[in-house]
This record gives structure tokens, sequence and C-alpha cells, in this order.
């Protein structure tokens, strides 16, 4: 089943096939990652940065969809996705829970109960595998069956509808803490991601009414700022539709994929670097998103370059 049409060149293969990938995607991805990076060091004072972690999100619900277009049993699904995503997950959180352990902080917080302390992670940042992971598997169960237009058309409807209500539910998600409030708030891009990997089929009209709508209340939410909504995913979703519904046209030597092909491992052991240069006095403050960005991108390079087999699991 041909979901993406030519939105996507080849969804997956060897890292010698380099030129099989969309290089804007490629460049996307490592500029989304520094946006994480330049969020969580504490200088995103806008919510641009966070829109990078709204191109993550709708990147995974992109992909996501188009890559469950075969039929696949429960066990298959649950091996293809858990080993690309709970894996990792259960990895890092041994690592930050031994880090944890070293600086007397508890190995995961336990004030909203043991099962959101486990899905908030020993980072907070972790959360976003599990997550990912559900999501995902859900996705690989409905493809296959769904009408891919109507799919399209009412995950594009549905991710309207929880940007123009979030006045209702933010509350309710602030007042459970994490990870509630990150999973409330990422149900959008998902969604933004499947309506986008189903563009080709929902029709023209369909497909101009619906970006419409979904920008212009996009932009509603700017004025409220408090919850990073507004301004985030104006420019991810922004960026995500114009990327993959009208490709910009880049030279044929660019190849940014080795690079970018390191941005999962950025981003779940960036906090680590993050930390390591907050905790040297002689670092100027605003060096650090960069030097941390550089940092945790060397080293999954050097660690994917030497050390394949594990690096597999882990980034």
């Amino acid at each position: 089943m041909d979901i993406g049409g030519n939105i996507f060149a080849r969804m997956s293969g060897p890292e010698s096939e380099h030129k099989s990938l969309r290089q804007d995607i490629e460049l996307l991805r490592i500029v989304s990652a520094f946006g994480i990076v330049w969020f969580h060091a504490g200088r995103d004072v806008w919510g641009i940065g966070y829109g990078g972690l709204v191109v993550f999100l709708i990147l995974s619900g992109f992909f996501s969809t188009i890559q469950s277009g075969e039929r696949r049993s429960v066990p298959q699904i649950l091996l293809r996705r858990g080993s690309r995503l709970l894996v990792p997950w259960a990895i890092w959180m041994v690592l930050y829970g031994i880090r944890n352990h070293f600086i007397d902080r508890n190995l995961i917080e336990i004030d909203r109960g043991w099962f959101n302390g486990l899905l908030a992670g020993t980072r907070i940042h972790l959360w976003f595998l599990p997550y990912v992971f559900a999501v995902s598997v859900a996705l690989d169960l409905l493809v296959p069956r769904a009408n891919l237009a109507w799919l399209g058309r009412i995950s594009a409807l549905a991710s309207v509808a929880v940007l123009g209500s979030i006045s209702l539910w933010w509350p309710w998600a602030v007042a459970h803490g994490y990870p509630t409030q990150q999973y409330c708030h990422a149900m959008a891009a998902l969604l933004i991601g499947v309506f986008l990997a189903c563009a080709p089929k929902v029709g023209r009209g369909w497909l101009v009414g619906l970006l419409f709508l979904l920008l212009g209340s996009v932009v509603l939410q700017i004025p409220w700022r408090g919850q990073f909504v507004g301004v985030p995913y104006l420019t991810g979703a922004g960026l995500c539709a114009w990327l993959l519904l009208k490709p910009p046209s880049l030279p044929d030597w660019l190849d940014v994929t080795p690079i970018s092909h390191c941005t999962f491992g950025v981003y779940l052991s960036h906090v680590l670097f993050r930390d390591l240069y907050e905790s040297i006095k002689r670092v100027p403050v605003w060096s650090e998103p960069y030097l941390t960005f550089a940092t945790a991108l060397l080293v999954v390079y050097l660690f994917r370059r030497f050390l394949p087999r594990p690096a597999r699991w882990a980034v």
C-alpha cells in the first residue's frame, strides 16, 4: 500500500543508501534536535525551539502511518516497535536512574503514583518513547484497515478540535502533571503527522481547507503563551506541512544523513551533557546549548561509527 506517494522517496534502508532519503527532512531533524536542546537549556523565550519537539512528534505520526501499510500480527507489531522504542527507553531509564542515585535524587518521582512516575521516566524527556510506542502500535493496527482519505480528514479535524479546546483541557492536564501534561500537548502533533501522511488521498479541496483550519487554529493560540502551543505548533506544523507537501529543490551533493541519524541519540543523551556544562562555572551560559548539542552529536556519531551493534539498541 503506497500511502505517501511521492512525498518520501524511500521510507527505510541501509545507511549506505543516503541518497534515497529526503535531505530536506533530514535537515529538519537536525534543526529540530537543536531546538529541543535550546529549549531544555532555558533559552527558548518565545517557544520557537520547542517547535523542535512538535516536529519530532509530527514526523513520528507521519512515518508511523506510512510504515503501517502492511498487515502484521500483533506479536510482529510489538517486536518491531518495541525494539526501536522500548529497548532504548529501558536502557536510558537505567542510565539516568544510576545517575539519579549518585546525585541523591529519587530514582523516579512517585508523587503522582508509581505508574505515572514510570511513564515519566528517570528523566522527564523519556516520556516520549513509551508514548510514541503506543501510538505507533495503534497506527499499525488501524492504518491497513482504514480508508486513508477519511483517516487523514478525521485526523486533521481532530487536531483542530484538540488545539481549539485547549482552554478546557489544559488546566486538567496541568493538574495531573507529568507525563499527562506532555501526552495531551503531543496529541495534536501526532494527529497532524497522520493527516500529512494521508494528504495525497484526502483530495485537493479537503487538503487546502483542512490546512487553513489547522494553521488558523494554531495562530489563535499564539496570544496564550503559557502552555507553549501557539508559536511551537505554528513553527513545527508550518515547517512540516511545507516540506512534506511542497518539497524544496536541494543540490544533489547535499547529504546530511550521517548527522540526522544521530538526532534520536542526541535527544536521549543531551540532558547528561547539559548537566555537565551547567556544573562547570567557567562555561559561559550563552554557550551551553551549543556545546551540549555539539558534544551529544559527536559522542552519538562516534558510538554509532565504532560500536554499531550496541548503538543500534541504544541510540
